[in-house]
Formats: structure tokens, C-alpha cells, sequence
């Protein structure tokens, strides 16, 4: 049984499609309705529904502006418009966003009866495949590429080929487009919501064809965790990412009662990073344990370069298998290349992995003298790794980890809060821009819109639009009692350029009209 809302400003015909329509037959349920497009959307993130029902033509919001504005908030939800225009143009501006039934009036409730019952068919249909496995050739097709790719994300194929092959053998699977497309990795993890994990196999054909609709991308069953590589053209990428992660949640919910949790990397350039890349992902998914939100950016919570961290690691690696097999030569020039490259800010981090990495050698050995051996010859270094390890140790060791935690717990919740923060601030500079929104923050302040949404939900308690209506009628109240200005000025000043639709807001804000409002303070009023 899937959910509906019905959005119609005539309270008649809304009743009318409500009540006549046999709505329970087609397979849905009625979970709302709303007088208008600011009403639905302050409903959806309520109700949920599965579809809404809107006539095109109303005050203050149309119809195709509020499927424009749901498909931002809730990509998952689908859309059928009932409009008096027959317009193939409008028609074609509506199918971008989620609209799936451009029905034109006069329509009997017979008729949309029917139509809503291929809808459900339709829905079923949708939601089967993405429960259902890949056709033979699919599969096939699958194992190739993960049988190039999946190396890559797990660090152990960069050495196979050189750049330039590895572009020719993604493009050559369709794995990319050009020479310039770039890469990102996401992973999703599947939970019930008595958080026990649930991810398998089959949750890979459900994110291709998610993520699919918006980019070229290939999914993998790794370690409990679904990886998806996301190839796109540069200055697209971030924004092709947005939507499908949160309909990947939000499908998660409604389509297997789950609860899926998304960590997305940085954008690489180079098919070697793409082990780098899977790291940040998987780290970036982890983050989302501190209950400000289900996906992640990795640049979310690491907003320095963390590439030269992972270099030093990816490095260490190399120099391992050096130090198993290669000539003191090669041993000698590679890290006289590591060492020589490295910034002073980073080299005590690589100087720690050095040693860790020779200890590690070592002491896998047969031979039990290897270690002292180690330690007598290179006192210098090693001393500090040779030591007798006691209760005394062990509570320093772990204190030093606790004392790490608390470092970046503080770090974090400064971020957190100054975040928040420059976001009310952005707000109270700009709130007389109609246009701003929670992007164009998001924009301005390094983060994704995901992330900025819900550390502002998490901290503030109210979403972004929320604060930006309480600072627009703040504002209008100031001009309304401290002014002369006329109610039009003041609106287009708060942000309004339709003056209607700002007396709509501040009646529902207030409980009046501006002129009753200016009135009940002063005594007087202007028009």
C-alpha cells in the first residue's frame, strides 16, 4: 500500500478527488492533503509519501515549482500533475523532476481511478527491479569490471598498469566517457532499525539503479558494505551525487524497512587513487554514528587534504614489499625519493610508519634474535620501541588514546557549532535574497547540503528554511512597526517578490495580516 498527497487551493476539487477517487483499490492510502505547494512541502518531510497528486495551477507555488522543490528534498517521492495546459513543453520542464502522469482537465474520478491503478503497477514494477538480479549478460559484463576495478579500491592494483592503460580499460568497459572524467567512491551500508547490519548481495542492483538514473556508476559487495564507484565530468560530480544518495536512503526505508547509511570521498582524477578514495568513503560513512545524519562527505568532517596522510600509508606499503624483496639500492633511492619530497609538517608522521613498518618485518621472522639484533644496532631510533612493557605502560598508552579521542571530539563539536553558526549568519545577510538556499549555503561554507541540513536539524532543532522564514518575518515585523514603507516594499525587502505569497507566510507566522499586525501595534496602517 503506498501513501498520497493531494495538493489542490480549491478545497472542492480536492475534496472531490479525495473522496471519489477509489484510492484503496489502486493500492494506496490517502496520508494527507494541502491547500497549497508551501503546505506540501512542510508535509512531506512528515507524511513521507510515496506520491503527490497536484494541480498545476495555484497561488503562491504552481505546480511545477513544487515538483521542482520535492525532487530536492525527496527524490524518491513521484509526482502526477492535473493541468488544464496542453503544452508539450510544459509537460517536458515537468518529467524532469520525478513527474510521472502529466494528466490533462477535465478528468472523470473514474478515469483517474484508472490511472492511478497503472501508477501502482508502474511503482510495483520499479520497486521489483530494484529487488530483483541483473539479466545474464549483466552479470557477465559485472565481472569484468569488477574484476578490473575491485583491485583498484582495495589498493592492490595500482602496480598492474600504467595510467594511461588504466583509463583505456575503464573507458573501453564503460566505465567512463573521456580522458577527463573523474571518480568517486560511495559506500552505503544496510541496517534494520533494531540496528542489526543486513547488507548483501542483491543491495548492489538496488544502488545501480538509483544511483544509475543520475550518473555512470558500478557497485560491489565488499566486506559487508556496498562500493560504488561514480564516474562524471569534474564540475559535475558533486552535484550529481546529492540527489541519489538521498533517495538511496530514503527508498531504503520505504522499500525494505531499513536504514542505509552512505559515506562519499573526495573526487579523484587518477584511477591509482581509488584505493584512496574507498578509505575516505568507508571513514566518511563512519561519521554518520554521531546522529547528525545518515550520508557523509568526507570533506564534511575532514575538510584539510587528508591525501598526503594516505600517501605516506600507501608509501609504507611499497616500502615493505621492498623491504622483503628488493635490492638495499632500490630500498636506498626510494626512500631517499619519500624522504626528500616530504614537508616538515608531515614528517613525523611518516617517520612513525617507517618504524612501525621495519619493526613489523622483523618480527614476523622465525628468527627470535631478529629483533635485538634491530634494536643494538640502531639504538638511536629504535630505543623507544624497546622497552619493558608493563601495567605502568599500558595505562599511559591508553590514556594517551583517551586524551586523542577527547582532541577530536572537541574539534569536532567546535566545527559543528561554528558551522552552524556561519550558516546563521549567511541567513541573517542574505535572508532578503529570494533565491538563497540551504545549496548556496552550503556552497559558501565548504559542506554538503546533506550535512548541512542535518547538523542544523541536529542542533537547532529546525531545518534551514525554518530559520530562514523566522529571520524574514523578524525583518518584516522591524519594517512593519518602524516604517512607513508600504506592504509590497516590504516584501520584495524580506525577500518576497510576490507580495501575496509574503502575506501568506506572515499570516501563517503571525496569526494575522501585516496590516492587522502593523495595526494592532500602532494604531494606524499604510497599504
Amino acid at each position: 500500500m503506498y501513501s498520497v498527497l493531494v495538493v489542490d487551493d480549491e478545497i472542492r476539487q480536492r475534496e472531490a478527488v479525495i473522496q471519489n477517487v477509489d484510492w484503496e483499490q489502486a493500492g494506496f492510502s490517502v496520508a494527507g492533503d494541502a491547500e497549497n505547494g508551501i503546505e506540501a512541502l512542510e508535509l512531506i518531510e512528515k507524511l513521507e509519501p510515496d506520491l503527490i497528486l497536484t494541480d498545476i495551477k495555484m497561488p503562491l507555488m504552481t505546480g511545477l515549482e513544487l515538483a521542482r522543490k520535492v525532487r530536492e528534498i525527496s527524490p524518491a517521492t513521484k509526482l502526477v500533475i492535473l493541468s488544464g495546459y496542453d503544452d508539450f513543453e510544459y509537460a517536458q520542464e515537468a518529467f524532469k523532476y520525478n513527474v510521472i502522469r502529466y494528466l490533462l482537465k477535465p478528468i472523470s474520478a473514474s478515469e483517474l481511478s484508472e490511472e492511478i491503478k497503472k501508477i501502482k503497477a508502474e511503482m510495483d514494477e520499479e520497486f521489483e527491479r530494484l529487488k530483483t538480479g541483473s539479466s545474464n549478460e549483466e552479470v557477465e559484463l559485472r565481472l569484468k569490471k569488477t574484476e578490473f576495478l575491485l583491485p583498484l579500491l582495495l589498493g592492490t592494483g595500482e602496480d598492474v598498469y600504467t595510467p594511461q592503460e588504466l583509463k583505456d580499460n575503464a573507458k573501453k568497459l564503460g566505465l567512463i566517457k573521456s580522458d577527463g572524467d573523474c571518480y568517486s567512491v560511495v559506500v552505503s551500508k544496510f541496517k534494520t532499525f533494531s540496528n542489526e547490519s543486513c547488507t548483501e548481495a542483491h543491495h548492489i542492483d538496488f544502488v545501480n539503479s538509483i544511483v544509475g538514473k543520475y550518473a555512470t556508476c558500478e557497485s560491489f559487495f565488499v566486506n559487508g558494505r556496498i562500493v560504488t564507484l561514480v564516474t562524471s565530468e569534474p564540475e559535475e560530480m558533486s552535484a550529481k551525487l546529492r540527489l541519489p544518495v538521498i533517495e538511496l536512503v530514503q527508498s531504503a526505508k520505504k522499500l525494505f524497512n531499513q536504514k542505509c547509511t552512505i559515506g562519499i570521498s573526495q573526487t579523484v582524477n587518477d584511477p591509482s587513487l581509488l584505493s584512496l578514495a574507498c578509505t575516505q568513503a568507508i571513514t566518511a560513512r563512519r561519521y554518520t554514528s554521531d546522529g547528525a545524519g545518515d550520508i557523509r562527505f568526507i570533506n564534511d568532517q575532514e575538510r584539510k587534504s587528508t591525501y598526503e596522510l594516505e600517501n605516506v600509508e600507501k608509501s609504507v606499503y611499497k616500502l615493505e614489499q621492498l623491504l622483503k624483496v628488493g635490492s638495499k639500492e632500490e630500498i636506498s633511492k626510494f626512500l631517499e625519493d619519500m624522504l626528500t619530497k616530504k614537508s616538515r609538517d608531515g614528517i613525523d608522521y611518516l617517520i612513525i610508519q617507517i618504524l612501525a613498518t621495519a619493526h613489523r618485518c622483523v618480527s614476523v621472522l622465525s628468527d627470535n634474535n631478529a629483533l635485538s639484533e634491530l634494536f643494538s644496532s640502531n639504538n638511536f631510533f629504535t630505543s623507544r620501541l624497546s622497552f619493558d612493557f608493563n601495567e605502568q605502560y599500558k595505562k599511559d598508552l591508553i590514556s594517551l588514546c583517551l586524551d586523542v579521542r577527547d582532541i577530536i571530539s572537541r574539534s569536532q563539536r567546535h566545527e559543528s557549532e561554528n558551522i552552524c553558526d556561519r550558516a546563521l549568519q549567511i541567513i541573517n545577510e542574505e535572508y532578503m535574497n529570494e533565491d538563497l538556499s540551504l545549496t548556496d549555503a552550503s556552497d559558501k561554507l565548504g559542506v554538503s547540503p546533506n550535512y548541512l541540513s542535518a547538523l542544523i536539524k541536529k542542533t537547532k532543532s529546525r531545518n534551514f528554511v525554518t530559520l530562514v522564514t523566522e529571520r524574514r518575518m523578524k525583518a518584516a515585523s522591524d519594517l512593519l512597526l518602524c516604517t512607513s514603507m508600504k506592504i509590497f516594499e516590504i516584501s520584495q525587502k524580506c525577500g518576497y517578490n510576490d507580495q501575496h505569497y509574503f502575506s501568506y507566510c506572515f499570516k501563517k507566522y503571525y496569526g494575522m495580516s501585516p496590516n492587522k499586525y502593523r495595526e494592532e501595534h500602532l494604531g494606524g496602517g499604510n497599504v
